[in-house]
């Protein structure tokens, strides 16, 4: 089988890292795997050597008005050219090309379409490609509320994939909760800005002299001024030897290692990969609870701690009653690490995939 995946590009992003997670693990099953990316940028990810990689080149188109349409034929042209036997798009932007080369589309979704496509073109797009679509594939059953009754039997579930590297971290029980850390894009979804306020809102209660909160990520292509907005609320709350502000790094799983206690503080989920990986990494987690993603990784209190979406009170709170009790920090951690052992391999993930991708072919 011949399966194309096509990412924005292969940095900065969870939805560019499962699909080359996933197309590492289908080309060593033995099928023909192209992934084709949009942005020539530095690679984050490792890509198997067996994978048929393109650029799209579309960023040498500078009129704007021109680009979209262009950059739809030239995708369109190169999946013609590639002849897949089903295409999976990473980036939304390229549903109309995959149906113009008459591939069969395979409709992803990554996260809440509810807050990703607000406006009624990218609903009536969505709406156009799920129309076409052979299957609609979804990483949470609570991604389902999505899609019509006459859609629902479009629809197939598999989950994300952990990087087994997370669940081989030996982290020792600790008696001080001292160290937050938060892993993600620097965008407006992800909303650092609340995780800031509520760490202020911690130490100016408590009086702690020695939390700290160090947040990973670099901005988002669309939100290049959000890091300057972060640093600057972080001076403004007197906070720049309690906060720090660093750039995504490769080997993340040495910051889970040396951290005490994960938060995520977003507003909106699909399955998030870096919860998913501090949780195999044994820290204790704190995440807001969004309509998809985190209630099916985490039962609050027994695996870790959900709280409202943008409820800054109740973020520092849960963070006060870590630092507070250790010893039930810890218990936290083990059942999130168990949790998360119970996940599925990386080759079971890709399996049901590939079964699903089959059935579509018929």
């Amino acid at each position: 089988m011949r399966i194309v995946f096509i990412v924005k590009q292969l940095a900065n992003g969870g939805a560019e890292r499962e699909a080359v997670a996933f197309a590492n693990e289908l080309v060593k099953m033995g099928e023909e795997v192209h992934v084709v990316s949009i942005v020539d940028s530095k690679d984050d990810y490792i890509v198997d050597k067996r994978i048929h990689r393109h650029l799209l080149h579309g960023d040498r188109i500078r009129i704007p008005r021109l680009k979209g349409a262009c950059n739809q034929l030239l995708m369109a042209a190169l999946l013609r050219k590639i002849h897949g036997d089903v295409v999976l798009p990473f980036y939304v932007t390229f549903h109309l090309a995959v149906l113009l080369s008459r591939s069969r589309l395979i409709y992803t979704v990554r996260t809440n379409l509810e807050k990703e496509l607000p406006k009624k073109s990218d609903y009536f797009r969505r709406k156009l490609a799920c129309r076409f679509a052979k299957g609609i594939w979804i990483q949470t059953e609570g991604q389902r509320r999505f899609f019509s009754k006459k859609l629902q039997s479009k629809l197939f579930e598999v989950h994300n994939i952990l990087d087994n590297r997370f669940l081989q971290i030996h982290k020792q029980p600790t008696n001080r909760i001292m160290h937050f850390i938060s892993v993600g894009r620097l965008q407006p979804q992800k909303n650092q800005r609340l995780l800031i306020d509520a760490f202020g809102k911690m130490i100016r209660r408590t009086g702690n002299v020695v939390a700290a909160l160090t947040i990973y990520g670099r901005p988002h292509s669309d939100f290049l001024w959000q890091e300057k907005e972060l640093r600057a609320q972080v001076e403004e709350l007197g906070l720049k030897d309690r906060v720090f502000l660093q750039d995504w790094v490769k080997d993340i799983e040495k910051r889970y290692e040396e951290a005490d206690a994960f938060v995520l503080s977003s507003d909106y989920e699909g399955c998030p990969n870096a919860l998913m990986e501090a949780m195999a990494a044994g820290l204790p987690c704190i995440s807001t609870d969004c309509l998809t993603g985190p209630s099916m990784l985490i039962e609050s209190g027994k695996d870790g701690l959900l709280v409202p979406v943008g409820d800054a009170e109740t973020l520092s709170y849960a963070m006060q009653y870590l630092i507070e009790h250790p010893q039930e920090a810890n218990r936290l951690g083990d059942a999130a690490r168990q949790r998360m052992r119970e996940w599925g391999t990386a080759r079971e993930h890709a399996e049901q995939l590939r079964e699903n991708l089959r059935r579509m072919c018929l």
